[in-house]
């Protein structure tokens, strides 16, 4: 087993988030331009001309309905390629618990699972890791060496 396995899982699971976040980005942008006055285009335009002088001005609205097409189009193309992304992050999410679980130390597969399974930060982890052990002789630093040195032996 390789050890980048987790590093993948870490990047993938940041890769889903960026999408849902531009998928709700886009849902908003929809929503506006289907339910508030936000999505009304507007100019305003002469009438002609009588010699040198304009005969007066128009103001012209209406949906801005090429832009409401495209980004629908958009999002279901960002909704699809989501949907394909966390399919592939639940198959890295087996393999990177897999590679965990295959770990002897205990101590170091908690600190692990904790850090890349559970996504929380080195001082999570330690706060966390304190709470586990019952002791105080856990530190982000602490726990973030022993994770390094663990990577490096393999």
């Amino acid at each position: 087993m390789e050890k980048n396995i987790l590093q993948d899982y870490t990047n993938a699971k940041a890769r889903v988030k960026y999408l849902r976040k531009a998928a709700e980005k886009l849902e908003k942008k929809i929503e506006r331009l289907e339910y508030t006055g936000y999505g009304l285009v507007g100019d305003t335009v002469s009438r002609g001309k009588r010699g040198k002088k304009p005969l007066g001005t128009v103001r012209i609205s209406g949906f801005p309905v090429p832009e409401y097409q495209e980004t629908v189009c958009q999002l279901k193309l960002r909704k699809k390629k989501l949907k394909s992304e966390e399919i592939k992050l639940e198959k890295m999410a087996s393999e990177a618990e897999q590679f965990i679980e295959a770990v002897q130390d205990m101590e170091i597969r908690n600190i692990l699972s904790l850090y890349y399974i559970d996504g929380m930060t080195w001082v999570q982890v330690a706060h966390e890791m304190n709470i586990l052990y019952c002791q105080e002789k856990y530190s982000s630093e602490s726990c973030r060496k022993k994770h390094d040195r663990f990577l490096k032996k393999i």
